[in-house]
């Protein structure tokens, strides 16, 4: 994955090409106005995947194509690696049925293999069975449990410097890391927010032992266990809320410079997981920051607005009104 290849997506190089025509210091703050933000969003959750998945990546570029269901986040929230790992993006699909132009979008990116991530019971064969049939091979990555599908995932994507373990418990702090652990192709480990680390992650630690090791979520989300696994010191991410863990995260990823450029910033609710999730695969070509609000914005929400604003920014808003709402924005980009 490069930052040269990004410039083909179709989406981000519209942004890339208004970002270089907008004035220095055209703004002494935070501004959303219609020249400088998108929103990408569908009927809903799976046909925003959709959105998300033609407005990144432009027709045959996507020969394996990873899919998770829409309808609960576990076995999805550390997907997003594996789909950048392949250049590809997260689509969504119900447990039963493909959803409404899913087909078309498959075949639209080329797609010659899918990906499945998680059971059968989060996938059902009548799914896999339905790809097939479009002449289209299926592998599927699974596992016991959550912690399990999500080592195997793992394995899959290979560890090269860093290791991110988070609660399964919840979702925001996996959506906050995903764009930047995409595009490294670091793996995400979950773990019980309370209890023992399952033998599963354990081991997955001591035989993988990384350069990077950060744990993102104080000791109620990841307990301290995790923390004596590893043998170079972990980083440990958090904040009394997941707006401020989420702003933990991205301050720390500028500030090592793991993300190049804060110009583009992604939005998505805090409060629900599909969105975010499709939405960090198109994030994580950047990488981008993906920032979590809440209806009624917090501090730590909306201190990123600012903090990260340049005369260049360009605001993706990931979801229709219902899932950050315009009168939600408002209140974020205030002054």
């Amino acid at each position: 994955m490069t930052y040269s290849k990004v410039l083909t997506t179709a989406a981000l190089t519209a942004a890339l090409a208004l970002g270089a025509i907008l004035p220095t210091g055209a703004a002494s703050a935070a501004e959303l106005t219609e020249d400088n933000s998108y929103r990408i969003f569908g009927s809903d959750r799976y046909q925003t995947s959709l959105e998300v998945s033609w407005e990144g990546w432009e027709d045959g570029e996507a020969e394996t194509v990873v899919v998770a269901t829409g309808a609960d986040f576990p076995d999805a929230l550390a997907a997003t690696p594996l789909a950048s790992s392949y250049y590809s993006p997260l689509l969504l699909t119900k447990k039963d049925s493909l959803p409404t132009g899913f087909a078309d979008e498959l075949k639209r990116l080329g797609a010659k293999k899918v990906i499945l991530v998680g059971g059968t019971g989060a996938i059902s064969e009548k799914v896999q069975t339905q790809i097939k049939n479009l002449g289209i091979s299926v592998e599927r990555i699974t596992g016991k449990n959550r912690y399990e599908t999500a080592v195997n995932i793992a394995e899959k994507v290979g560890v090269k410097e860093a290791i991110y373990v988070a609660t399964g418990a919840n979702f925001a702090d996996s959506l906050s890391i995903s764009p930047v652990a995409g595009f490294y192709e670091d793996p995400i480990l979950l773990v019980p927010a309370t209890g023992a680390v399952p033998a599963v992650v354990a081991d997955f630690i001591n035989n993988n032992q990384p350069d990077w090791p950060l744990v993102i979520g104080g000791e109620k989300a990841v307990g301290p266990a995790v923390e004596e696994l590893f043998e170079a010191e972990p980083v440990r991410l958090s904040g009394p809320t997941r707006y401020d863990t989420n702003k933990a995260f991205n301050d720390f990823a500028l500030e090592e410079g793991w993300i190049e450029d804060s110009s583009f910033l992604f939005i998505s609710t805090g409060t629900n997981y599909p969105d975010a999730l499709s939405g960090s695969a198109l994030a994580s070509l950047l990488p981008a920051q993906l920032v979590l609000t809440a209806p009624n914005p917090t501090a730590a929400s909306k201190q990123q607005i600012q903090n990260y604003e340049t005369p260049d920014s360009f605001y993706t808003i990931l979801g229709g009104e219902k899932a950050v709402s315009s009168e939600t924005l408002k209140q974020l980009f205030a002054k």
